[in-house]
């Protein structure tokens, strides 16, 4: 049962990949970014990536190369752990807690409060889906 439940929670999160995760205002109006556009820039530009780290790394102080590196790294563990959190065990939540903490973190330090008008449901959904996973995931300790 235990495992149900954590299989359950990242097949939640999963689903929250498909709903927006943030609405950003341009000047054309509001744009709605899934997790799977967010997957599809960083892993589809991985030339430019390692070019800007490159870039941060020699041209900038170290905090831009920090920031930009929690980004990479937070959506790389969010990613993980939803498909670890499939196999009904807490280590895959937790991963994409971490991730969604490091993923959180550079967004935060660069709009400040307005990362609060950019939250969207699927990120909320996600947000709930790990730590639902987390809680009531994992195997049962008597071996059943």
């Amino acid at each position: 049962m235990m495992r149900m439940v954590g299989f359950l929670a990242a097949v939640l999160v999963l689903f929250s990949f498909t709903m927006p995760w943030f609405q950003v205002t341009k000047w054309y109006g509001t744009e709605q970014v899934t997790m799977i556009d967010i997957a599809k820039e960083l892993y589809n530009n991985m030339d430019q990536i390692k070019e800007t780290i490159k870039e941060l790394n020699t041209e900038t102080p170290s905090t831009n190369l920090i920031l930009f590196m929690s980004y990479v790294v937070g959506v790389s563990l969010i990613l993980l752990g939803a498909l670890f959190g499939l196999t009904g065990g807490r280590g895959g939540h937790l991963l994409g807690i971490a991730g969604m903490l490091l993923f959180t973190y550079p967004i935060w330090a660069t709009t400040g409060e307005k990362i609060l008008d950019m939250i969207s449901y699927g990120y909320i959904v996600g947000g709930i889906g790990f730590l639902v996973g987390l809680v009531g995931g994992g195997a049962s300790k008597s071996g059943k």
